[in-house]
């Protein structure tokens, strides 16, 4: 979509600043679990499961995004 006659229409720095955007949204939820799972020790198994749900579906965001290219 952002090249025309195989010419790039964006900037580099643009490029690269959307990879890190990106990548920040992807790996946030899994880093924010990952650090839920050790400080919150007494959960009800609801929120266990919830939590388990969150941790596995930003997990494979991260994996889907690594495959990508």
């Amino acid at each position: 979509m952002d090249k025309w006659n195989d010419v790039d229409m964006t900037p580099r720095w643009m490029s690269i600043t959307m990879i890190i955007c990106k990548w920040l949204v992807y790996t946030m939820p899994f880093i924010m679990t990952s650090i839920m799972f050790f400080m919150k020790s007494e959960m009800t198994l609801w929120d266990n499961w919830l939590l388990t749900c969150v941790y596995l579906l930003s997990l494979s965001n991260i994996m889907t995004m690594v495959n990508e290219k």
